[in-house]
């Protein structure tokens, strides 16, 4: 995405557009302790912190701040953390994509299928080689006995130490999620970090 008076024309009727879905009611959120990033989330956040020792993350345990809610039959998120300095910045990234693909893998022995889609490009983001944008299928855990089929994008981007990474899970069972899906569009495009 770049700066310029038509990307910002074109996010914000994109946004118009999808607004008029009933189900999904956009507001601005500001998280805590997120190098000023301001989002747009069709829907009221719960927000909670865990500490966790990530794979692939050499060091200390971090803490991992989540924001998410449901609308519109999805599951909209968005998690961040301080990596603390740069060389593990460059080692989050990509450990936040690969701990998003063992959640989504069906048993121990199966991956989750995945697509790149490229690098993410988030307004006011650092440019990073790590930031990128998938499309997953894989399965999410409903019981200790069941899983369910579910599609996510997703997206990793960082802004000075702190890592992010924004995502949309659909249900297989409530279609397809498409590459271009006009919500999940909205959700990335209203991202930005105000200079």
């Amino acid at each position: 995405m770049t700066e310029t008076p038509v990307f910002c024309l074109g996010g914000a009727l994109l946004l118009c557009l999808t607004a008029c879905a009933p189900a999904l009611n956009w507001r601005e959120v500001k998280p805590a302790d997120a190098q000023g990033l301001v989002t747009m989330f069709p829907c009221k956040v719960d927000t909670a912190v865990r500490r966790l020792v990530m794979p692939g993350l050499e060091g200390e345990a971090v803490d991992l701040h989540v924001l998410s809610c449901q609308a519109g039959g999805m599951t909209w998120a968005l998690s961040h953390l301080d990596a603390g300095t740069p060389q593990r910045l460059t080692q989050v990234l990509p450990a936040l994509d690969q701990a998003l693909w063992r959640n989504l893998a069906p048993s121990p022995n199966q991956q989750a299928q995945r697509q790149d889609l490229g690098p993410t490009r988030i307004k006011g983001a650092d440019s990073h080689a790590a930031s990128r944008h998938w499309l997953l299928q894989g399965h999410r855990p409903v019981s200790t006995t069941r899983v369910e089929p579910v599609q996510v994008t997703t997206w990793t981007f960082a802004r000075g130490l702190t890592a992010f990474q924004a995502s949309v899970w659909k249900n297989n069972t409530d279609g397809a999620l498409l590459v271009d899906d006009p919500a999940a569009e909205a959700f990335v495009q209203g991202f930005n970090f105000p200079r």
